[in-house]
């Protein structure tokens, strides 16, 4: 009996292995693993990942091989859902890959646990990956960088398993509803780009942003689909930023919690930002509101909001 009926003559269902794969991010790099004795892709660079056990779901695998790979203890509140990924490796069938994100900011740091099937382990560059990574795995990487939920990535067979960039179009993002009337991204025209760089580059980088552009008068950074942009224009007819005149008057951004507020104010004068109001701090916004307001060189303020869960709404005090 072919494999493609059953009984009857009617078509086999589709059925996929489901594998989860752990974005780790430490501020603008990404945790990458070196593949060895596993008989496919050894030597080259992927995302701790593994296969989803029968009676497990997706976020209760990658959980568990976080702790299996590398050591480290995931809650599910610490998890979100970076991308779903369906894909084909050359000459293969068809898997399904949740890619999840989270954040490493403080304790033990991550351990090769299974040093049979993996040489080392190595933070990585977001806005440079290496190329000697598993393909599906860079491009995994490349769409959520990109700002990318939904994606195919579909080998040919003869395709190598590992990323060349002749092969990087076999990655197609699929359109994700509810776009429409969401931010795109933020233009800043600043009159010292490289002051302006300094400050919110290490803020944006801090707040999970990853470098994106990269012009003469220009850079911009990402985070999922929307990016923040510095420009120092040609066209700028002033040399000084005033945010109590008629037009932008702040930046706000989300952060996890008083621990990682606290981290940040007490950093951020070693790159160029001075706390607002901070004989009220971090109340300054009303004593239901835990902010921290911080204004740069340039005059420029942002505001960071400290949220028990960054992704829930509250509203504005």
């Amino acid at each position: 009996m072919s494999e493609a009926t059953r009984p009857g003559g009617a078509p086999a269902r589709h059925t996929e292995v489901v594998d989860v794969h752990l974005i780790l991010r430490r501020g603008a790099e990404v945790l990458l693993a070196r593949r060895a004795n596993t008989g496919y892709a050894d030597g080259l660079l992927h995302a701790p990942s593994g296969h989803v056990e029968d009676g497990e779901d997706v976020r209760q695998a990658v959980i568990r091989e976080a702790a299996e790979e590398i050591g480290i203890t995931l809650a599910p509140d610490d998890l979100a859902v970076a991308l779903v990924m369906q894909h084909r490796g050359p000459g293969g069938r068809p898997r399904t890959g949740w890619f999840f994100e989270a954040r490493y900011d403080a304790g033990d740091p991550p351990a090769n646990r299974e040093p049979d099937k993996c040489s080392g382990l190595g933070w990585y560059p977001l806005s440079a990956l290496p190329d000697d990574m598993v393909a599906y795995c860079r491009a995994g990487l490349d769409a959520y960088r990109a700002g990318e939920r939904f994606v195919l990535h579909w080998h040919e067979d003869g395709d190598p398993v590992a990323h060349r960039a002749d092969t990087t179009g076999r990655k197609v993002a699929l359109p994700a509803s509810g776009t429409t009337g969401s931010v795109h991204h933020i233009e800043l025209w600043v009159p010292d780009l490289t002051a302006a760089e300094e400050s919110w580059g290490w803020l944006l980088g801090e707040l999970g942003h990853v470098p994106f552009q990269h012009w003469p008068d220009g850079r911009s950074w990402r985070l999922g689909p929307t990016y923040v942009v510095l420009e120092r224009s040609p066209a700028l007819t002033g040399t000084a930023h005033e945010r109590r005149a008629p037009g932008l008057n702040h930046l706000a951004f989300r952060v996890a919690g008083r621990a990682a507020l606290d981290a940040l104010v007490e950093a951020a004068p070693e790159h160029g930002w001075k706390l607002m109001f901070a004989d009220r701090h971090p109340h300054a916004g009303g004593e239901d509101h835990c902010a921290a307001y911080l204004e740069d060189r340039n005059g420029y303020e942002v505001e960071i909001v400290a949220e028990e869960d960054p992704r829930k709404d509250v509203p504005r005090v």
